[in-house]
């Protein structure tokens, strides 16, 4: 072989070989270059911070929920990142408002990952506004945890599991079952009126309510739709009060559903037995909002206070003026969220979150009453409900823990 071929080659070894020792030397001293390397290539994820990205709406219709869940995910994460964050990393919360309106949903997804390089996604507020946001992650292998929305997909077509998302609050398809079951098990209603957000917030349960009124002797008289701007609701009380229900279950936003009471108390009608509201009015704030009318309503809801965390709540909150079922709601939810990133490891990728999400979740401990499990196949939120009354304003537990599954099928 020519000489000076022999020479270029022995350079080009050796070159290789110098390369080769100090990819060896910085992994065998553990330098910090190694890490930031590892870092830099996950979205999201530095040294110091991880990023994560939220939807809730704070200027729109839905800020009466969304804007004290966010407060109390700043409320935790605060906590949090005051103890030195997660694994030595400080969580960033990173939110965006698309104004309630689902037809932003998707522009405000596609910010928070295409310019504020979040990790994954932490809460869409409305469960229209959430499909709209799973739409977009789900087939891009972004996590997506705690769609807020009873109404929120978390499986296919087929019903299988879809692969990152992940609900812990309850679907509306277990709510109708347990409240049909309540309502004639306990309370001994025979016919029940219906007033429903008419879109996915309420069509499943109408369904569900419907099914279990049946099958405990009992019946639905009639189902009223409604739209989430409706102003006026004059009419459909008095399509409602026309079938003489023994009680009239509201089903959808505290606003309408607030506006309902109001018009039905100004027509001097109230049902025999009252009314029963599902879970997003289980606040203080709408109970408030009823006034006198809301005195003697049931409320399903599906927390408590009563566990350490619940405890802990209420110590951080002492200063505020009422309790917020919602605020609680941001705080015990970004305690799951950040349990799930401790989990996920020190040097966390989006696939190693979701394989904690998958495998690290078994009858957790939620904190707020009941247990929350996950699997690759079962991706769906908790199903146990309990019941509360209002008194003054105020809402009072009226019940304990019912299990969807105790009662359906």
């Amino acid at each position: 072989m020519d000489l000076l071929i022999r020479l270029r080659i022995g350079k080009r070894y050796a070159a290789l070989l110098v390369a080769v020792a100090a990819m060896f030397t910085l992994a065998a001293c553990g330098g910090s270059g190694t890490n930031t390397t590892a870092a830099a290539s996950v979205p999201g994820v530095s040294n110091d911070t991880i990023t994560i990205g939220a939807v809730l709406d704070t200027t729109g219709p839905l800020k009466v929920i969304c804007a004290p869940i966010l407060a109390g995910d700043q409320l935790y994460f605060d906590k949090i990142n005051a103890a030195g964050g997660i694994n030595g990393r400080k969580v960033k919360l990173v939110q965006v408002s698309d104004d309630g309106d689902s037809t932003k949903t998707k522009g405000a997804v596609r910010q928070l990952f295409e310019q504020d390089n979040a990790f994954a996604l932490f809460q869409v507020c409305g469960s229209g506004n959430a499909n709209v946001a799973e739409s977009y992650t789900n087939p891009k292998g972004i996590p997506f945890v705690d769609p807020i929305g009873g109404g929120s997909k978390f499986v296919d077509a087929q019903g299988k599991a879809l692969p990152w998302v992940w609900m812990t609050q309850p679907n509306y398809g277990d709510e109708g079952h347990v409240i049909g079951y309540y309502l004639t098990s306990k309370q001994h209603a025979k016919t029940v009126g219906l007033l429903y957000e008419d879109d996915v917030l309420g069509l499943q349960q109408k369904s569900t309510l419907s099914e279990s009124l049946q099958k405990n002797g009992a019946k639905l008289t009639a189902s009223i739709g409604y739209n989430a701007a409706q102003p006026d609701f004059t009419a459909a009380v008095q399509a409602l009060k026309a079938t003489h229900p023994d009680v009239i279950v509201l089903n959808g936003l505290p606003g309408p559903t607030a506006k309902f009471v109001a018009a039905a108390s100004s027509q001097g009608y109230r049902p025999p037995m009252g009314y029963l509201a599902n879970y997003p009015m289980a606040d203080n704030s709408w109970a408030k909002v009823l006034g006198s009318a809301g005195d003697g309503t049931y409320v399903s809801g599906y927390t408590s206070t009563t566990s350490p965390i619940g405890q802990e709540y209420l110590k951080a909150t002492s200063g505020d003026a009422v309790f917020s079922a919602y605020k609680f709601y941001g705080y015990i939810n970004s305690k799951i969220f950040s349990d799930a990133l401790s989990k996920a490891g020190k040097n966390p990728t989006r696939d190693s979150l979701r394989d904690a999400l998958d495998h690290d979740f078994n009858n957790y401990d939620t904190g707020f009453g009941p247990s929350l499990t996950w699997t690759p196949d079962k991706h769906g939120g908790v199903s146990d409900f309990m019941f509360f009354q209002i008194k003054q304003s105020q809402l009072t537990p009226a019940s304990d823990f019912i299990k969807a599954a105790q009662v359906w099928p």
